[in-house]
């Protein structure tokens, strides 16, 4: 096989793409010198103007930018509104069936929008009382209790005296005998009855000195007081002696504890009236002394004083802490468990004898 003589332009097409790049890299190479030549000759016409300006080149000192990051991220937060995201985007909407139409309505809808019937009252759980005794069926099931009975509210599981309803009222334990309610809970009006005035002022006698004396009976005649102008006698102070008053003598008497103040004629009964109270208490079966208004009694250790008499209850404040109180009158259950019990007797209130102090006449 013979080969003929390759000619020139033989040569040329084998080695085109060879020729192009080095072309194009004599061109490349050319611009990098006319730029480099440009920007020699644009920096040397600038350099008078920079010189004017005092422009030296030093580089811009870095700056802590973590303050502003702090205000830039505060405010970000700031202008960012929450999504409030509905709870039935990731949970299906309740739906119950109409009690009238059967068709599906919204949980918590009052009047179906098909029918527009009237949906039963959604009933709360957590006070939930099948048997109405005032204990919650799950407060009665923590306890041990039965949600269908309701005597169980006036049960007593730690036997400290007071009932489950009472401690659960008190949000006290009802398990446990150190943690009780305000003993106060545990008083109740056993009656309340109007008594006369007990004092009558009976004559006057001057002393040799000049002095004056008043004579005052109770109305019993049980017993006789020969007081001056300024004394105490049964918790009435001798305010002032009238020889000429409208009525005849008089002689003014103020109770010390609500300053009311009684007029006494000599020689009548006084025909006013007042309201005595007669307190027992649940927790030990006794009764506690007569009390009249604005009168300050103790119970369990505190001081409580009568600021209103009412025909249904009495209220008292706590003379520690100024909080008022509503005692109720006995319920009849009350009273006859009182009355059962030969220990502490509490007699009915329309035949209950209550030991006078010293000097007071006897009431009920």
């Amino acid at each position: 096989m013979s080969q003929a003589p390759r000619g020139k332009n033989d040569w040329i097409r084998s080695h085109y793409e060879k020729m192009v790049l080095l072309v194009a890299l004599v061109a490349l190479l050319f611009s990098c010198v006319l730029l480099a030549q440009r920007i020699q000759a644009e920096k040397a016409a600038a350099e008078p103007a920079l010189a004017r300006i005092d422009w030296r080149g030093s580089l811009v000192a870095p700056k802590d930018t973590l303050a502003f990051d702090a205000v830039l991220v505060a405010a970000r937060a700031e202008a960012t509104n929450a999504l409030a995201v509905a709870a039935r985007t990731t949970v299906s909407e309740r739906r119950v069936a109409c009690v009238k139409c059967g068709k599906p309505i919204r949980y918590e809808a009052a009047e179906c929008p098909f029918c527009l019937g009237t949906q039963p009252a959604i009933v709360d759980i957590e006070k939930l009382d099948t048997d109405g005794d005032g204990l919650p069926d799950k407060i009665e099931l923590a306890l041990g209790l039965d949600p269908q009975n309701p005597a169980d509210a006036a049960g007593d599981l730690d036997n400290d005296g007071f009932t489950n309803l009472e401690e659960f009222k008190a949000k006290t334990d009802p398990k446990d005998p150190a943690d009780y309610p305000d003993p106060i809970v545990k008083l109740r009006v056993a009656g309340i009855k109007p008594v006369p005035f007990y004092l009558r002022f009976v004559t006057t006698s001057t002393l040799g000195d000049g002095s004056i004396r008043f004579q005052l009976n109770l109305q019993t005649l049980e017993r006789t007081y020969f007081v001056k102008p300024g004394d105490v006698v049964l918790g009435y102070k001798v305010e002032q002696y009238n020889p000429a008053g409208p009525a005849g003598e008089t002689l003014n008497m103020v109770r010390q504890s609500d300053k009311r103040s009684v007029v006494l004629v000599k020689g009548r009964p006084v025909t006013e009236q007042e309201l005595a109270i007669l307190f027992v208490s649940l927790i030990d079966k006794q009764r506690l002394p007569v009390q009249r208004l604005n009168d300050v009694f103790a119970y369990r250790g505190a001081d409580y004083k009568v600021v209103d008499i009412r025909r249904e209850n009495v209220v008292i404040q706590s003379a520690k802490t100024g909080e008022k109180v509503t005692v109720p009158l006995w319920t009849s259950e009350e009273r006859a468990t009182m009355l059962g019990q030969p220990s502490a007797p509490a007699p009915a209130p329309a035949a209950v004898s209550q030991a006078p102090a010293a000097g007071a006449a006897s009431i009920w």
